[in-house]
């Protein structure tokens, strides 16, 4: 991970001593959302799991306290690997790695925090030798999917998750996919059945852009 301190913050590698820390962060998130469906709560035990895997947890520090967290996830032949929900073949399914969870403290958004984490992850995943990175977004939480999206993922599905919450399921291959030649259309990011409708018929989401009253989404398709 290359070394970042800038403005007040240090980006490190984290340990089982950071779980209180950790804990108390995501429930501090959770409170100050609009809407509970927007932020998966990672349980104690699920991350005390995480740990056992070398880099696995990155933490932004402003001073000593812990202003932002980034947590990757092996699920192997789990039945919530994501890769069964993108068609990725069983065989396959050993190569994913999950960006599990990150969450930026309110006082501390804005910073680009979130992107950093995610780019230092991806390096993490790429040296660890994966082919492939999920992560889930709620359609609800746009600004965490720009920052995704400008990470280089895609968008490849979008159905209910966790307690029946839709969310969008990007993904981001080693190589990168490239589109050679392509059709373009652009969809209202509350448009739920519209997108599911796109993504059925091959469509993937590369990009999207704040308008006036919410956000909308670049699909695009080869042909």
């Amino acid at each position: 991970m290359r070394r970042f301190e800038e403005d007040g913050f240090r980006m490190k590698f984290l340990d089982e001593k950071a779980l209180p820390d950790i804990l108390s962060l995501q429930e501090e998130v959770a409170r100050c959302l609009p809407d509970p469906k927007i932020f998966h709560l990672q349980s104690e035990e699920s991350l005390w799991h995480n740990f056992q895997i070398e880099r696995s947890v990155i933490g932004v520090l402003a001073e000593d306290r812990l202003a932002a967290f980034s947590i990757i996830r092996v699920p192997g032949d789990a039945s919530e690997n994501l890769g069964r929900d993108l068609s990725i073949p069983s065989e396959e399914l050993g190569n994913v790695a999950h960006l599990q969870a990150i969450a930026v403290h309110p006082e501390y958004r804005g910073r680009g925090l979130q992107r950093k984490m995610e780019r230092a992850h991806i390096g993490v995943i790429e040296e660890m030798g994966f082919k492939h990175i999920c992560c889930t977004i709620s359609p609800q939480n746009p600004v965490s999917l720009h920052n995704t999206l400008e990470c280089g993922f895609l968008i490849k599905a979008l159905r209910p998750k966790f307690e029946g919450w839709w969310r969008f399921i990007l993904h981001r291959s080693f190589p990168r996919e490239r589109m050679i030649r392509h059709e373009e259309i652009r969809i209202s990011g509350s448009d739920i059945a519209g997108q599911a409708e796109l993504l059925s018929r091959g469509f993937v989401g590369f990009k999207m852009a704040f308008v006036p009253g919410g956000f909308e989404v670049f699909y695009e398709r080869e042909y």
